[in-house]
């Protein structure tokens, strides 16, 4: 691994690990120190950081954090709706029975667990299972150029839920059911059925994000 991809890989990790805040400032020597990866390769790593919106490169005053503003909220989720949409009609027309019926039982898995309590161990166990169904529907695209600008707009969504949107106590159940909706609507092959069910779980969770 060349060691800018290293420098970008290690960022966004010490970002999902809280070290490094949304809003924060920080000076690239800073972040030399806390990735362990010489200044040459971090600057290389911070280009590909701010084209991808995770940073800013403000004069002055050093590197800034993306921050979930509104805007970048609206932003991100509605470029979330652009792209599921039409992955969830694709997944709809063309998923296995077996990609179906996995998906389901990993959803049911997730509420009858929460029957019994919600706990830290469920809440990860319930977002890997949430984004990897939003994963498979976008990867029935069959799309390079796509799965991309997918991949590196969750990692925009991943920074926005430090603060807010993530799965929680109150809301995990809740966005099981909307994901067993838009799985149903897969199952009777309803490709305009699931695009409205992804539409409405997404406007919830910008709501959610926004604190709305």
């Amino acid at each position: 691994m060349k060691l800018s991809e290293r420098a970008y890989k290690e960022f966004k990790n010490h970002v999902y690990a809280r070290e490094l805040r949304p809003g924060q400032f920080v000076s690239q020597r800073e972040l030399v120190a806390l990735t362990g990866v010489p200044l040459g390769p971090m600057r290389e790593a911070l280009h590909k950081l701010e084209a991808e919106g995770l940073v800013e490169m403000i004069p002055q005053r050093g590197i800034k954090v993306a921050d979930a503003s509104p805007k970048r909220i609206r932003d991100a989720f509605a470029l979330r709706i652009l792209i599921e949409k039409e992955a969830a009609r694709r997944f709809a027309s063309s998923a296995t029975e077996s990609q179906i019926t996995t998906q389901e039982a990993k959803h049911r898995g997730v509420v009858q667990r929460a029957r019994g309590g919600i706990d830290d161990a469920l809440l990860e166990h319930a977002q890997a299972v949430d984004w990897g169904m939003h994963d498979a529907m976008v990867a029935a695209l069959d799309n390079d150029l796509v799965w991309g600008i997918h991949k590196t707009n969750s990692d925009r969504i991943r920074l926005i839920r430090l603060d807010s949107g993530r799965l929680s106590q109150g809301n995990l159940l809740l966005a099981m059911e909307e994901h067993l909706a838009l799985i149903a609507a897969c199952r009777r092959r309803d490709p305009e059925a699931a695009a409205e069910a992804i539409e409405a779980h997404l406007s919830t969770a910008m709501r959610r994000a926004m604190g709305l």
